[in-house]
C-alpha cells in the first residue's frame, strides 16, 4: 500500500512551504476529523486547542516532557501530557479537561507537528489560530458572536493603547480584544519590555478556561480572563488581584438580543439604565424613574458597566446592535450617555459583519468617559459598507480575489484628514445616532451627480408638499387571502428588472381586490418604491396597462407623477435607479435588528434633477426608457403562454 503522506507533507504540497502555520491548523483539523474517534466539531477544536497548548509549551521548554520520548512511548497522554497542563493552566484542572481522543492520534498528532517550532511563531499567528479554534464555542442561542478580527484591529487601531495602559474587556468570550491589544502594542512600541495589564471577565466557564490559557499563551502571560459575572459590581470591586476598575481603555462586543435579557431584579437594582426612564414633554429629554424595568437587554448594561469600569478620561469602545443607535424607545440610553461621556466616534458596519452567525445589523461607538454632562455633538464618523467576507463567511469571491475590507481602510486613515473614508458631522438628533445617516450628510452623491450635470436638486418632501408627487401606502391583505384568486399580491419579492413578476407568489380574490382598489388607485407609469424589508429597500419597478390589476405590499410606496414638468415617469425612474440615489436611501434606512425601513427620512431623500440640456444624459434615459417599453410589450405576449403551474 502506498505511504500516507505526512501533515506537513500536505501542507508542502499545497502551499509550497512548511511556514504556512494556518495551513498547518487546517491541515491538522481535517487529519484528526478523518482519524480520530471524535466526529463534533466543537469536540475536535477542544482536542486542538490541548494539543497546541501541549506544543506550545514544549517549545518553550514548560513542558517538563520530553515530547519525543512519548511519542515512543506507551504512556496515557490524560496521565503523562494533561498534569503539566492543569499545573501552567490551573483554571483547566478544576474543569478536569481531558483529551477524547485516542493516544495514538495524539502521537501522530504530535510527531506531525514536530517540524514547527511554536515558540517562534508569531504572536499574530498564535491569536488568529486561537481565536479560529475557540470560536464555535460561542453560542448564538445566548446572544455570543465571534467578532471578526478586522473589526476587533479597527477598534483598537482607533484607541491606540499605549504601553501602560490597563485595558479591559467585560465580555472577553475567546480573547480577541486581548489577544489583538498585545499584538498592536509589540508592533507600536518594539523597545517597550514592561506593559500595562490586559484582564478579561468571562461568565462562561468553560469559555473563560480555554480561553483565558489560549490567551495567556498568545499574550507571553500578560492577559488575564477571570471566571466571572460582569453584572455583579460588588463582587468585581471586592476582586483586588484582578480589580477591572479604573481601566484606561474598554474594549468589548456583548452578548446582544432580547431572548437573553437581564429580568433579575437584585441586577437591575445596580444600574441606571436598570431602571424605567420617562420622557419630558417639556423639556423633551428623558429622566431616570425609581423603580426598575422588568427586563433590560445585556448590551444596555454592558454599555452602563463599560462605563462604570473607565477611569475619568478613559476610553470605550463597544459594538452594539443598530437598534440601540435609532429607536426611538432607547433614547434615554443617549441622555444617559451624555451624562457620563462623550461620543468621540462612529462605525457603520456592513450587516454582513457578523454573518453567518447572526444577521443582526450592528455599528461601533467609542465614549470618553467625562465627569460632568456633555454638550459636544461633533463626531468623527466612517461607514463601511464590506468587512472582508460575504454572508456566508467566505473570504475569497468566486473569481479567486478577496473579498473587499472597508475596515482596513478606515483604520488606516483613522488620523487623517481630508478622506473619503472619514468626516466629521454634528449629531443634530440627539436620539437618532445611525451613522451613516450624519456621514450621508457631509457625503451627498446625489448633490456630486447633479452638480455633474449642471443642474440643481430637489428633496422628496418638496415634491410631495407641492404636490407634484403624490405617495400612497401599499397593504397587507392576510395570509387568509393567499390563494383566494388569481390577482396578484405584488411583494417585494415579485420584482426584479424594473418589472412585476409574470407569476407572483400569491393571488388573491375580485373580493379581495375589490377592498383596496380605491385606496392604492393604481394606474400605469405608476412607480413602486420598496421602503421596508431586508435587502430590497430602494428597489424599483414601473406599473403598465397590463399591471394595475394587483393589491400592492405594505413595503412598497406607491408613487404618481402628477406633472411632467420636474420628472416624467421614466426620468423619475432613472434616478431613483441611479447608484449614487440608491447610496442615498441606504443612508436613510434604520435596521431594527435584521429588518429594515426607511420610514420618514424618505422626505430627505435627495434627487438631481434632468438636465434636459445635456444632450448625453437625455439620450441614456431615452435608452432607458426604450428599453423598459420594449419590455413591457414583451410580457404582454408572454401573458398569453401563461398557464398555472402544477403543485410540486
Amino acid at each position: 500500500m502506498p505511504r500516507t503522506p505526512t501533515l506537513f507533507e500536505k501542507v508542502e504540497s499545497k502551499t509550497g512551504s512548511l511556514s504556512n502555520y494556518q495551513e498547518v491548523f487546517r491541515q491538522l483539523y481535517y487529519d484528526l476529523y478523518s482519524n480520530s474517534n471524535a466526529s463534533r466539531a466543537e469536540r475536535i477544536f477542544e482536542n486542538m486547542a490541548k494539543l497546541l497548548l501541549v506544543k506550545v509549551m514544549a517549545d518553550r521548554d514548560e513542558l517538563g516532557v520530553d515530547i519525543n520520548e512519548f511519542i515512543k512511548s506507551t504512556s496515557s497522554a490524560n496521565n503523562v501530557l494533561i498534569p503539566p497542563l492543569e499545573h501552567r493552566f490551573p483554571d483547566l484542572k478544576d474543569s478536569g479537561e481531558k483529551f477524547t481522543i485516542t493516544d495514538q492520534t495524539i502521537r501522530k498528532c504530535l510527531s506531525d507537528l514536530e517540524k514547527i517550532d511554536l515558540s517562534r511563531c508569531p504572536a499574530t499567528i498564535l491569536g488568529d489560530a486561537f481565536q479560529s479554534l475557540i470560536g464555535p464555542r460561542l453560542r448564538g442561542d445566548r446572544g455570543q458572536f465571534f467578532t471578526p478580527r478586522e473589526l476587533v484591529r479597527t477598534m483598537i487601531e482607533i484607541a491606540d493603547p499605549k504601553p501602560k495602559d490597563k485595558i479591559v474587556d467585560p465580555a472577553a468570550g475567546t480573547g480577541g480584544f486581548l489577544i489583538e491589544t498585545h499584538i498592536y502594542r509589540k508592533c507600536q512600541y518594539p523597545r517597550i519590555r514592561k506593559w500595562g495589564p490586559l484582564l478579561g471577565i468571562e461568565k462562561d466557564r468553560d469559555l473563560q478556561r480555554l480561553g483565558g490559557a489560549m490567551s495567556d499563551i498568545a499574550t507571553d502571560g500578560l492577559a488575564k480572563v477571570i471566571c466571572a459575572n460582569s453584572f455583579e459590581l460588588t463582587k468585581l470591586q471586592r476582586n483586588s488581584d484582578n480589580s477591572p476598575f479604573n481601566a484606561d481603555v474598554v474594549l468589548t462586543n456583548p452578548p446582544f438580543g432580547a431572548k437573553i435579557g437581564v429580568r433579575d431584579n437584585s441586577l437591575l437594582q445596580q444600574f441606571a439604565l436598570g431602571h424605567s426612564w420617562a420622557l419630558s414633554s417639556s423639556e423633551g429629554n428623558w429622566h431616570q424613574q425609581e423603580h426598575t424595568r422588568v427586563m433590560q437587554d445585556p448590551q444596555i448594561l454592558f454599555l452602563e458597566i463599560c462605563l462604570k469600569l473607565l477611569r475619568p478620561g478613559g476610553l470605550l469602545g463597544i459594538v452594539l446592535p443598530e437598534g440601540v443607535f435609532g429607536n426611538r424607545k432607547t433614547g434615554y440610553v443617549w441622555d444617559f450617555v451624555r451624562q457620563n461621556g462623550t461620543v468621540e466616534v462612529l462605525i457603520d458596519c456592513p450587516r454582513t459583519t457578523f454573518q453567518p452567525g447572526t444577521d443582526t445589523k450592528t455599528n461601533v461607538v467609542f465614549i470618553r468617559k467625562n465627569e460632568g454632562v456633555t454638550t459636544d455633538r461633533r463626531v468623527s464618523i466612517a461607514v463601511a459598507k464590506h468587512c472582508g467576507h460575504d454572508r456566508r463567511g467566505r473570504t475569497i469571491t468566486i473569481n479567486g480575489n478577496n473579498v473587499t475590507n472597508d475596515f482596513e481602510q478606515i483604520r488606516r486613515t483613522y488620523s487623517e484628514s481630508d478622506t473619503e473614508w472619514w468626516t466629521t458631522a454634528y449629531i443634530s438628533d440627539p436620539y437618532y445616532i445611525v451613522p451613516r445617516y450624519y456621514y450621508g450628510k457631509t457625503h451627498n452623491l446625489s448633490k456630486s451627480l447633479a452638480k455633474s450635470w449642471r443642474s440643481e436638486t430637489v428633496l422628496f418632501r418638496e415634491l410631495v408638499k407641492d404636490e407634484l408627487l403624490l405617495v400612497r401606502k401599499g397593504n397587507e391583505v392576510g395570509a387568509d387571502a393567499y390563494g383566494s384568486g388569481n390577482i396578484p399580491f405584488v411583494r417585494t419579492s415579485d420584482i426584479n428588472n424594473w418589472e412585476i413578476s409574470l407569476n407572483p407568489t400569491n393571488g388573491v380574490s375580485k373580493e379581495i381586490f375589490n377592498q383596496y382598489r380605491d385606496s392604492q388607485e393604481l394606474k400605469p407609469h405608476d412607480i413602486l418604491l420598496v421602503v421596508d424589508g431586508r435587502y430590497r429597500i430602494g428597489r424599483t419597478a414601473m406599473l403598465h396597462d397590463d399591471d394595475c390589476l394587483c393589491i400592492i405590499q405594505s413595503h412598497f410606496r406607491i408613487l404618481t407623477l402628477s406633472s411632467s414638468d420636474i420628472f416624467t415617469p421614466y426620468e423619475f425612474l432613472y434616478i431613483l435607479s441611479r447608484p449614487e440615489v440608491l447610496i442615498e436611501i441606504r443612508n436613510l434606512v434604520f435596521i431594527q435588528s435584521t429588518l429594515g425601513s426607511i420610514g420618514k427620512r424618505l422626505g430627505e431623500l435627495t434627487l438631481p434633477l434632468v438636465n434636459r440640456k445635456n444632450r448625453q444624459l437625455v439620450a441614456q434615459i431615452s435608452d432607458f426608457e426604450e428599453a423598459i417599453r420594449r419590455r413591457a410589450k414583451s410580457l404582454v405576449k408572454l401573458r398569453r403562454f401563461q398557464v398555472a403551474e402544477p403543485e410540486l
